[in-house]
């Protein structure tokens, strides 16, 4: 604020009047610090309780307990002391933590016990310097199962046994897709043939059905080629073995490798 500004203000304050029974409580003058320290420092107050507020905010349940260490040195993975120097910077958050050191992918993975002390370990050592590296960490995807909630996706048909019938070459406008009935079962025809024995006679229609009808009866026929046909048959069915050829006959030599 510069003495011009302030001599104006004071100028408009000393021609200000104001009646004898006006109220002049109702009236303030508020002083304003140039102090650019003083609004810096009461910045950072509101930022810090900002990020507290953000921090809590948070659900930290709903986060990984793992964490993914990146850009770590490469003798990391061979010098001991220098692990256990890594592995206590976490262990402040959690003693009882899980350290796997992958080599082949220089990283390192370190499960919590906790999901909130792996967000701590997370807040306070991502960018942190390690042996002149500036190490990274980054939470676990969490693996999502697919069968947790079935009913998400669309379900398979019955196991049964449907037989659809083809849609025709031109199928016309009111055509729909229909499941044709099974194939038809004749138990009567499965008995009959079930009862039936080689060479003897069968009943085919019994007398009791009817009474002005005869009784069907079939007899099985001797022929005389009978046994030609049997033994030519036979020949047929008899498969014939393969017969391996033999080994030619090895011959010993005195030469030695």
């Amino acid at each position: 604020m510069t003495d011009d500004n302030l001599n104006q203000i004071t100028n408009d304050l000393k021609s200000m009047q104001f009646d004898d029974d006006e109220d002049t409580t109702k009236y303030f003058i508020n002083y304003i610090d140039d102090d650019s320290n003083d609004l810096n420092n009461h910045s950072k107050e509101h930022e810090h309780d900002y990020i507290e507020n953000d921090n809590n905010d948070i659900d930290v349940s709903s986060l990984p307990n793992s964490l993914i260490i990146s850009s770590v040195p490469e003798d990391l993975f061979t010098n001991q002391q220098m692990k256990d120097e890594f592995e206590q910077l976490f262990r402040v958050y959690d003693p009882q933590i899980t350290v796997i050191y992958l080599k082949f992918f220089q990283r390192v993975r370190i499960t919590f016990t906790s999901s909130y002390n792996a967000f701590q370990a997370r807040l306070h050592l991502n960018q942190y310097p390690f042996h002149d590296k500036i190490i990274n960490t980054y939470f676990v995807c969490p693996l999502t199962l697919r069968d947790a909630n079935p009913d998400e996706h669309l379900r398979p048909p019955e196991p049964d046994k449907l037989y659809l019938i083809s849609p025709p070459a031109s199928p016309p406008d009111n055509w729909e897709q229909n499941i044709e009935k099974p194939p038809t079962v004749d138990l009567n025809l499965i008995a009959a043939i079930s009862q039936l024995k080689p060479n003897e006679s069968h009943q085919l229609l019994p007398s009791e059905h009817s009474l002005n009808a005869p009784s069907i009866i079939i007899d099985t026929c001797d022929d005389s080629n009978d046994v030609e046909i049997n033994q030519s048959l036979r020949q047929k069915l008899i498969k014939s073995k393969f017969v391996q050829t033999k080994r030619p006959p090895c011959h010993q030599t005195d030469e030695h490798i």
